[in-house]
Order: C-alpha cells, then structure tokens, then sequence
C-alpha cells in the first residue's frame, strides 16, 4: 500500500461535484449522499467516479472507505483523488481502509496498491505516512497469530524501530524479578517464553520539560490461566495484546515523524508482556504477590492478569520519572458491555489529561467516553483478603470501573487508562484503533 504525490494513469479517478454542474446523468447525482461514490464512467483510460465534497473530516475518512470498496470492486490497483480542504483525513482513510494483510494467505487478496491526493504534499505528506505505517504495524502485530508472536517475537518486533532510531531495552525474566516486578513474572510463570519488559524511548529535542508514558497491555495469548476461559472465548485471545500494539505503533508513527514532537517533549513507551497459560508453574487462584510498588496482591481470578502486568509497568513508569502516564490495554468485558465495540472508555486522575486525550480522539476519527473512577467501588478488591488487594470480586457489576481503580493503586502522576476491549480487533482482524488518539496527544503537548 503506498501513497504517492502523482499517479501518471491512475486507474480510478475521484472527482467533486461542483454546485449546478451541468452534463451530468441525473440518475448519478440524485440523491447522492455525503460520504458516497458513485460510479460516472468506464474507460480504457481509467474509471471515473463522482462524489460530493467532504464538509468534515469524518466525511472525508467515510469517503475513504466507500472508494476504497468501489476500487476494490472494479480491480483497479491505482485510485487518484482531487484537491480537497480534508486531503489529509481522507488519504489516512483511504490507506488504513486499503491495507491488506496478506502474510498468511497463498494468494494476495485483491485490493488497490497506490493511491494520491492532489494537493497534499510536504508535512501534511508526511504525518499521513508516518500514521498510516504506526497503524499498519499495530494491525500487523494484533493480527499475527500467537504460534508466531510470543513475548520473545513482540520484542523483536519492537527492536525494529531502532532502524527509526528509537532506543530499545527489552528486560528479561531475570531482570524482571531483580526489580521486583512480581505481578508480571507471576502471569508469565505458565509459559515457557517468559516475560519481558519492553521500553522504547524517543529522547526530546533540546531540554526535556515533559516525560509522556506510554503502557501497553502485551499479553499475547491469554487463555485464562487456571480461570480458564471458554473455547468460544479464547479464539481472538491472540488480539489480547491490542494495548501493546497500539503503544508501538504510536511510537513508530511518532519515530517517523520526529520533528513534528513539539521541543522538549520526550516519549516512553512501556510494554509488558506475557502468555498467559496453565502450566507446572503457573498463578493458582489464592496466590500472593509483591507488586513492583510493594503491594501485595491476591490472584483471586488468573484471568484478570492484564491488570497485574500493567501494575508493574504503571509503577515503573512513574519511578522512572514520566510528568504523566497513559495505560492502553484490552481490560475488561464489562467495557464492551457499558460501551460497544467502537467507544473506548477513558478513566483519568487528572481533567487536563483526559482533555488532551479527547482532543486527540476526536482530531483522529476515534470515540470514547470518559468514565467514573467512583472510589467505593474499590473496597471490593480490599476485603476479605490477606494481602493489600485483590485483583478480581469475581462480580461482572462495574467491572471496568473497578480495574481501572485497581490500576489507580500504583500510579503516582497525572495518568490516564483506555480500557479498548472490543475496539482492537473486528474480527478476526486488528484495527490499530489507539494509535491515532496516542499520537495526536503526543504532537499535541506543547
């Protein structure tokens, strides 16, 4: 999939429909609806299409997707568009629409391979590709099946975007358990991989004035653990790393893009990683763990394991120094249930970051609905426990409320959680949904 400045004959051209426009066959234009394409003529010379001009960017993005099903259907590989005031909306939309993951079929799947848009060009260029490279690697990565992506595989993964010059550490079992991350080894201790802790870095231009943290929920297979989850529930558990996903593909886009970081502005992105699996060695229910902050946790279900690995990286994060802290992780059910599939929930400490993060959302076609961290709720997981916490009540009753509370307990800056259950996969197939709203609030912070 490639975007270029120029098609010489492109296969598929996308034209606007000007006010009172003469010539054109009445049954193309009636009722032509915002967002649509229609088909005006075929030719030797390449197909034209006819649509109205996008009065938004959400038009734009919708535009997108209609020409890329129209491209798709007449087997046109190249699609050119006129100058638009959205260009940028749509060539991101028409990309991430066009994108075809063909690494695990015989035959390419059909689709358009090039596309243009007059007058995009320069940095608006530029962030376009950038986006549509962190989004295509996060999709990649959730859609890779866990035979292939492991914790050991996820890191190499994340060692590429030192070819971007990002700086990567990747901590190993040992490391891990000599800093304590007692939550993480414990989810890991099932698996013959092991975990890891990865952390990439993109140093600040000039003085550094703010940390931005980024977590990633890395597990990438999760069957539950002695909890263990129904077959029917366990098929799209390879996507259980769609937090993570989003995290390094918000780093690679913000990598490729650089100059566009406002000056003194660093990122850190932190991915934990584990399978989580039975096994000899695995968390049993009633088991207790030291967290990396020093709490104590009961595993009173071993599948609410997401919240243990992201504890340890949260507390990590904030030891480390971050000004403020953004959690992504596939977390709960009871997210999809409150919200769907296509609104992810915020729950944050702090107004001004979840208002930054909004804004993000909102400037890359995401939705998500901010939630109550109500701290009552909490007291479920305090009681009747040996240890500081427990990490489930088994209760489904607000239960992304009461994770991400369960979260709070090891934060100590401004911090933010996208609980993204649902939104990271359609399918059998992964969405890069994050990496948008992760980026525009990075370029954001000024």
């Amino acid at each position: 999939m490639q975007l270029t400045t120029v098609l010489d004959t492109p296969g598929l051209t996308l034209t606007f429909l000007k006010e009172d426009q003469p010539g054109l066959p009445p049954q193309v234009v009636r009722d032509l609806k915002p967002g649509r394409v229609r088909l005006l003529a075929r030719g030797m010379e390449g197909d034209i299409a006819v649509a109205l001009p996008p009065a938004h960017a959400a038009e734009a993005r919708e535009l997108g997707q209609a020409l890329v099903k129209l491209a798709t259907d007449l087997e046109v590989h190249s699609v050119q568009v006129e100058a638009t005031e959205y260009a940028a909306a749509l060539a991101l939309s028409l990309i991430v629409s066009g994108h075809r993951d063909a690494r695990y079929r015989s035959e390419a799947r059909p689709g358009p391979s090039a596309f243009s848009v007059e007058g995009l060009h320069g940095a608006d260029f530029a962030r376009v590709e950038a986006l549509a490279g962190g989004i295509r690697f996060a999709r990649e990565l959730v859609n890779a099946p866990a035979n292939e992506l492991n914790p050991a595989t996820l890191a190499r993964q994340a060692r590429t975007l030192e070819a971007l010059d990002a700086d990567v550490d990747v901590w190993d079992s040992a490391e891990i358990e000599a800093r304590g991350m007692g939550l993480l080894a414990a989810v890991a201790a099932g698996s013959v991989t092991g975990p890891r802790l990865i952390r990439v870095t993109l140093p600040a231009r000039g003085e550094v004035r703010y940390v931005l943290a980024l977590v990633g929920k890395g597990v990438t297979f999760d069957t539950g653990g002695y909890s263990i989850k129904p077959a029917a529930g366990m098929t799209t558990m390879k996507g259980d790393m769609g937090g993570a996903a989003a995290v390094l593909g918000a780093m690679r886009a913000l990598a490729e893009a650089r100059n566009l970081i406002p000056e003194g502005v660093e990122v850190r992105a932190y991915v934990p990683t584990a399978e989580n699996m039975v096994g000899p060695n695995a968390m049993r229910p009633g088991d207790i763990y030291r967290a990396a902050n020093g709490k104590t946790v009961e595993v009173v279900n071993t599948d609410a394991e997401g919240r243990l690995i992201l504890a340890d990286a949260l507390t990590m994060a904030c030891d480390e120094g971050a000004t403020e802290v953004v959690d992504v992780a596939t977390l709960t059910g009871a997210k999809v249930v409150a919200l769907g599939s296509d609104v992810a929930a915020l729950y944050s400490t702090s107004p001004e970051l979840a208002a930054r993060l909004k804004a993000g959302a909102e400037a890359s076609g995401e939705f998500m609905w901010e939630m109550p961290l109500h701290v009552p709720y909490l007291k479920a997981f305090q009681k009747e426990t040996l240890a500081d916490l427990r990490n489930s009540d088994m209760v489904p009753a607000g239960g992304s409320i009461k994770a991400a509370l369960f979260l709070r307990e090891f934060v100590t800056r401004p911090w933010a959680h996208l609980d993204i259950a649902g939104n990271a996969m359609e399918g059998n197939h992964g969405t890069g949904w994050g990496v948008g709203t992760l980026v525009e609030y990075v370029l954001g912070r000024g």
